[in-house]
């Protein structure tokens, strides 16, 4: 997210994705210059809009590395960000009153923040501990652990020789921002940048790198740079990633298809097999004089339901056939006459789904193709957009259900465009709707259109509404339960409503997973 600064020409970034997690400050040029993706719903989105409404306008009054940590706090006014750098799991957490409210990124919040811890820098470090790291298994696992400032790259150059630690340390006693990119800036593909670790900023060139080195005038400069390539390579890797997981779920799904279906067309009798047993029946000589006025046209219900018949193609053959005794020979033959029809009708329709599943499978390995050979996000084209808005939208658009122990449906909304749909869109007038009081949280609706809905049902939903609210760490927890229909939208975006009136349940928040039985 990004915060304009009153009166000057920069914007202050705060970043909590892996590979990118950090502060910068940017110029108006190069935040414009940055590709974002901001999330439209859920979470992400609700912990972006609280970070916002609270750190916009305020006064900032302070940015604190914490020491001998990856990890610094921004205040302004009443409000604390702490943003955690280290790990594959970066944090973004807003703090008001010392109460952490929302969190960005893929890591556990970073509120309450870690301790000051004694630096170890390089500055600090005897050659003797370097010397004894290089002595271990994994030498630049060692050298990180004495001294975690120096960085993998850094501490990879040393395990393999590049350069001597003295090296090292005269080289970042005059540091100066350097950049190593897979090529020349200018004439790099998204399919570049995607790798992790395609661009990399030290402090210093280091032997052993390879890449074109570029060295910006600055290290705010530099770190823009960064930031800008990182967020291009991983925006590819992204989209690239929604089609390929589209595509192949597709793949999988159209393989599984078409061998059912193969296996449907083997397990289909050959038409022309019943159309010889009905053929042999008319040809009998019993059937010559049977017809539905003569009773001596009936097969006797005491004899087997087999008849043997001679093969009206070949005259040294004898075929068996199934009849129903209570029918004439030739009502038998009709039955074997229809049934081969229908046999054709289904063979016909089982081998058009198979072509079209064939069909539809080249396509989408053509896809899957194209997705693979892309090197700039517009060569996915429209399709990669498609697929991960199908993606996000699947994620995030069916809701959760569940059943109760009485077998009562129960329905989780996933985010706000999905809550909004569930609450008018899903629920019947006579369900029931349930949501946390007073937290953000999902709408929950207890489908009971017979008026059937126990005690038991209730507490079983209103667990499930609290569990899946911001209040689901609350020992205990206040549930809104009423009518659908007397709730309404209200002004404000989805998700937003008015209840003309309720009662309320408190009940501990409770996950359902495992314990009701779920509905896919």
């Amino acid at each position: 997210m990004a915060l304009e600064l009153a009166g000057e020409r920069h914007e202050l970034w705060l970043d909590a994705a892996p590979g990118t997690a950090g502060a910068y400050l940017l110029t108006r040029a190069e935040r414009r210059a940055i590709p974002v993706d901001e999330p439209s719903g859920g979470r992400p989105h609700q912990a972006l809009l609280h970070i916002r409404k609270r750190l916009g306008g305020e006064r900032l009054t302070a940015i604190d590395r914490i020491p001998g940590e990856r990890a610094l706090t921004i205040a302004a006014g009443p409000a604390v960000a702490a943003l955690r750098l280290w790990g594959r799991a970066p944090s973004l957490t807003l703090a008001v009153d010392g109460e952490p409210l929302a969190s960005l990124g893929t890591g556990a919040p970073a509120w309450p923040p870690p301790s000051p811890a004694p630096e170890l820098e390089w500055a600090v470090v005897e050659p003797a501990q370097i010397q004894a790291a290089m002595g271990e298994a994994s030498p630049a696992r060692a050298i990180l652990v004495v001294c975690p400032g120096l960085g993998p790259d850094l501490a990879r150059a040393l395990a393999r020789g590049d350069l001597s630690w003295e090296e090292l340390k005269q080289r970042l006693g005059d540091p100066h921002p350097t950049l190593f990119l897979p090529g020349p800036l200018e004439s790099l593909h998204d399919a570049d940048l995607a790798a992790p670790g395609a661009v990399t900023l030290l402090p210093a060139i280091v032997p052993g790198l390879e890449g074109t080195v570029v060295r910006p005038a600055s290290w705010l400069e530099a770190a823009a740079t960064l930031l800008s390539a990182r967020r291009r390579g991983g925006r590819f890797r992204a989209r690239r990633a929604a089609v390929m997981d589209e595509v192949r779920r597709e793949t999988r799904r159209l393989r599984a298809l078409e061998d059912h279906l193969a296996r449907d067309r083997a397990g289909l009798p050959p038409p022309d097999e019943l159309r010889r047993q009905a053929e042999a029946l008319l040809s009998s000589p019993a059937a010559v004089v049977e017809s539905p006025q003569n009773e001596r046209a009936r097969i006797n219900p005491a004899r087997a339901e087999d008849v043997e018949l001679a093969d009206p193609y070949d005259s040294g053959r004898r075929i068996r056939v199934r009849v129903d005794p209570r029918l004439s020979l030739p009502a038998n033959a009709d039955r074997l006459f229809e049934k081969a029809r229908r046999l054709e009708r289904a063979r016909r329709q089982v081998d058009a789904r198979r072509a079209d599943a064939r069909e539809k499978l080249q396509h989408a390995l053509a896809r899957e193709a194209g997705a693979l050979a892309a090197r700039d996000l517009t060569d996915l084209g429209e399709s990669a957009r498609r697929a991960a808005a199908r993606s996000e939208e699947n994620a995030r658009a069916a809701p959760r259900h569940y059943l109760t122990a009485r077998g009562l449906s129960v329905l989780v909304g996933r985010g706000a465009r999905e809550n909004h749909r569930l609450t008018f869109a899903v629920a019947g007038p006579e369900d029931l709707w349930l949501h946390a009081r007073d937290v953000p949280g999902a709408h929950v609706i207890l489908r009971d259109p017979e008026g059937r809905a126990g005690a038991e049902d209730l507490r079983e939903a209103a667990e499930v509404a609290a569990f899946f609210s911001d209040a689901r760490a609350q020992p205990q927890a206040d549930v809104h339960v009423t009518r659908r229909k007397h709730v309404r939208a209200a002004r404000g975006g989805h998700g937003r409503v008015r209840i003309a009136h309720s009662d309320t349940l408190r009940v501990a928040p409770r996950d359902p997973e495992g314990r009701l039985r779920r509905r896919l």
